[in-house]
């Protein structure tokens, strides 16, 4: 199956979805667990943003990715595609080590509720982490549609113009002044 090839707005937009998406995943609760306390049994939750605080980071890094492969030229789109591939591992990484072993994350918690770090009972995780696991694996798909922007002449604008390889008319103009500034017929010059 063959990828399709996106505009280079079209990848921004979805780099800045992908990023909004990752940094409103990380605002929602990843897991609960029982805390026992001095009144009882309370539910303790852990955010997103807590339990892997590299979500968030690689959401806004995710905007800002997008952001410099709206205003960028040919060397943009290849390091927005690298950082864009960087970024989807760290989210699937962050939500894997979460979904392996959240009980720390939980602990950690528990210990700020009830000033004791223990739980009554299992963690139970959300779906969320989860999807984040997806979101990093469609980030790296992002990565790969980035990687085959074409580059366009619009894209090329803040990019320096090559050398003429002949001299043009105005280039020429400009020779024919520093000649005559050092006291030299231009004219008497052989044709190049």
């Amino acid at each position: 199956m063959a990828l399709p090839r996106l505009s280079r707005g079209r990848a921004v937009v979805l780099l800045l979805v992908l990023g909004v998406v990752a940094m409103g995943l990380s605002l929602l609760p990843w897991a609960r667990a029982t805390v026992p306390t001095v009144l009882g049994e309370q539910t303790v939750t852990v955010a997103g943003s807590d339990a892997a605080p590299a979500t968030t980071a690689a959401g806004l890094a995710l905007l800002a990715t997008g952001l410099a492969l709206a205003l960028g030229g040919r060397w943009v789109i290849r390091l927005a595609a690298a950082a864009a591939a960087a970024l989807g591992l760290v989210l699937g990484g962050s939500a894997l080590q979460v979904l392996l072993d959240p009980e720390p994350r939980v602990l950690s918690a528990a210990g700020e509720v009830s000033g004791v770090r223990q739980i009554a009972g299992s963690v139970s995780i959300t779906p969320w982490p989860y999807l984040v696991l997806v979101l990093g694996a469609l980030v790296l798909v992002a990565a790969v549609l980035v990687a085959r922007v074409p580059v366009t002449a619009a894209s090329r604008r803040f990019e320096r113009p090559s050398a003429p390889s002949a001299p043009t008319g105005r280039v020429r103009a400009m020779d024919d002044w520093d000649a005559l500034g050092r006291g030299e017929d231009p004219t008497e010059r052989e044709p190049g």
